[in-house]
């Protein structure tokens, strides 16, 4: 079996030039991505886009109520209509506060998946080292249409296969040179990113935005909205990895997080197992813990992530106390539907999950 880098990339950097997240960093990292997750979600229910969260933040959801402990970020799902209805409406209902960052409009973005990033915070981890003004923020993963036709569906997800890594590798060409100084006492980790800037370098005569739209358009190519089957190609297991029947990922439940509601997938056991396998309400022991390698973090004047560190700090222990853990059919709230209510591991450099 190959080799699973995606902890690598989070942990193999050398911690003498990392920021340590100690107990009051995480908490208010949580706090401040909180914040962007309330104002997201209270968009969306406005304008009924449907979402539910993803990967960790699906796990946290369903095992926590709230943030798996030590995580310090919030991953959503999200249609590719309603992705596009939000990119229309972002400036208008979030500009004065956030950024939206997509593949598809952002100049050195680099990403196939999209972020809602804070303005006056700044975050780095290695895929943000070469970014302009880069902030705190949440990721957006466009849940992608695929084609009834089986060859046709293939043939999808094997060009988006082959668009992400050329992504992943061109942008590590792009960014080797803010990369060296983090891979100098890195060696594992300083030769998967060799690997792939070796690659890069035959597609240095495209730029990398054009890469990048050119992945965007790639994943989104099927515009049938109402397809038996839909994938998130910029997810941790890519497009056949995070293949599932559209109810899975498109009907949702409400679910606590935190001190907020958030919509989670109605066959959320299917889309845990698939991502973690069965024994995902096992709570891991400390040293698989996945945590990012963070290069820089300033909270800026964030007086929201101030103001409610008290509030998580005191609840910490009893929101995220295993016993509170549920099964399947613990969530409560009506099912949701995206079709009707609204008209391998080279990746992860590409994927912000």
């Amino acid at each position: 079996m190959a080799k699973d880098n995606r902890n690598l990339f989070k942990t193999g950097f050398s911690k003498d030039d990392l920021v340590i997240l100690d107990d009051e960093k995480l908490h208010r990292m949580q706090e401040t991505t909180l914040g962007i997750l309330r104002d997201f979600v209270d968009v969306a229910d406005r304008y009924h886009l449907n979402y539910c969260m993803g990967g960790g933040s699906c796990l946290g959801a369903v095992r926590h109520h709230g943030f798996i402990p030590w995580d310090d970020d919030v991953d959503i799902n999200i249609p590719r209509r309603d992705y596009e209805r939000l990119m229309e409406i972002f400036d208008r209902e979030l500009g004065d506060r956030y950024c939206l960052n997509t593949p598809e409009k952002t100049h050195d973005h680099g990403q196939s998946n999209a972020t809602i990033t804070k303005k006056g915070t700044a975050y780095r981890s290695f895929n943000e080292l070469s970014k302009d003004n880069p902030g705190i923020g949440i990721d957006l993963f466009v849940i992608e249409n695929t084609y009834d036709n089986p060859v046709l569906r293939k043939l999808q997800g094997i060009f988006s296969l082959g668009a992400g890594y050329i992504l992943t590798c061109r942008k590590t060409t792009h960014d080797m040179p803010f990369l060296e100084p983090y891979l100098k006492d890195a060696p594992e980790v300083a030769a998967a990113f060799r690997k792939k800037d070796r690659f890069g370098r035959f597609f240095r005569w495209m730029s990398l935005d054009k890469v990048t739209r050119m992945t965007a358009h790639q994943y989104g190519i099927c515009r049938n909205n109402h397809s038996k089957y839909v994938t998130v190609p910029s997810g941790r297991k890519h497009f056949f990895g995070e293949m599932y029947p559209r109810d899975v990922l498109c009907e949702t439940v409400q679910m606590p997080f935190e001190d907020i509601e958030v919509r989670v997938a109605r066959d959320y056991d299917t889309y845990m197992r698939g991502l973690y396998g069965d024994d995902y309400m096992v709570i891991p022991p400390e040293g698989k813990h996945e945590q990012h390698a963070i290069m820089e973090l300033d909270f800026g004047d964030d007086a929201d992530a101030a103001a409610g560190l008290a509030g998580i700090e005191a609840k910490g222990a009893v929101a995220r106390d295993p016993d509170r853990s549920t099964a399947k059919g613990a969530a409560a709230g009506e099912t949701e539907g995206s079709g009707d209510k609204a008209a391998s591991k080279d990746e992860e450099t590409a994927s912000g999950r």
